[in-house]
């Protein structure tokens, strides 16, 4: 059983996804799971978001490469500065060292293709902290 099923900390999940694709793939697998995640596609429509709603999310699921503007790893900081304890989960269909050496703290990566499975453990990995980037 997932810890939104649970009722543990990690219920809303925000995520930063410039690929429609992927937004409704994880949207139907996770709310499947208990999650309500909010999707936006792009950087500036994530920092809105958090400015606003910062209290209410327990995680956020990152693609690194957003396209034009600032990266997955700008968003995941901003979301750090705003709550600390954020659970911070990169994906990305690129090499992995680039999360490593820019990503944050205690955040987890998970490469493309995944399944919902495998952004299910990410979470639960994220969520259960300390640690560094795996």
């Amino acid at each position: 059983m997932t810890d939104a099923l649970r009722g543990d900390a990690v219920k809303r999940v925000l995520l930063v996804e410039d690929e429609p694709e992927v937004c409704a793939f994880l949207t139907d697998e996770l709310e499947q799971s208990g999650y309500e995640l909010v999707c936006v596609t792009n950087d500036q429509a994530a920092y809105d978001l958090l400015d606003r709603e910062w209290r209410s999310f327990s995680a956020v699921i990152l693609d690194v490469n957003l396209g034009p503007g600032t990266t997955g790893f700008d968003v995941a900081r901003y979301a750090r500065r705003l709550n600390a304890s954020i659970a911070v989960i990169f994906t990305t269909g690129f090499d992995a060292n680039s999360v490593v050496r820019f990503g944050v703290n205690e955040s987890v990566f998970v490469p493309k293709p995944f399944t919902g499975k495998d952004m299910l453990i990410a979470i639960q990995q994220a969520s259960d902290g300390p640690g560094a980037v795996r």
